[in-house]
């Protein structure tokens, strides 16, 4: 989870990034759950980039959970980084595979959730940083495409 203390005219806000999805994010805004659709999460990295692209809105309240993350954002150039801490269940690719957009790289568990970890971009695997059983936090690099 990553917190946020904005102010957007003037008005303070607390969001606390709780899950992201390929097409939305589910933040709480000063203590009320909110589903926030995306069109790409390719610009939004709750890792590293402290400002998503998608407006935080207080009119669609819901409680319930979006779907498990399918694409992570990336952290640096090539660089597949975990949006949620979790446990290393499978990885699906090898050292020098070739691999496409959308193409499952490895399986997270988080939140009791198998989550499919997805390319963001077309691209060879050049390192493979984590093993099955690793646990990963936040932020943490898993998987280098060059």
């Amino acid at each position: 989870m990553k917190e946020y203390k904005l102010k957007i005219n003037n008005n303070k806000y607390t969001v606390v990034i709780k899950d992201v999805t390929d097409d939305a994010v589910l933040a709480e805004v000063n203590g009320k759950q909110h589903i926030v659709n995306i069109d790409t999460i390719a610009n939004l990295s709750a890792a590293v980039d402290p400002k998503p692209n998608a407006p935080i809105s207080a009119s669609h309240p819901s409680p319930a959970i979006p779907k498990a993350p399918s694409t992570v954002p990336r952290k640096n150039a090539g660089s597949i980084v975990t949006p949620i801490p979790g446990q290393i269940i499978s990885i699906t690719v090898t050292l020098g595979e070739q691999v496409r957009t959308g193409q499952k790289l490895l399986v997270l568990e988080a939140m009791k959730l198998e989550n499919s970890i997805t390319a963001t971009t077309d691209g060879t695997v050049s390192e493979i940083l984590v093993s099955e059983g690793d646990v990963v936090n936040q932020g943490q690099p898993l998987i280098v495409l060059t």
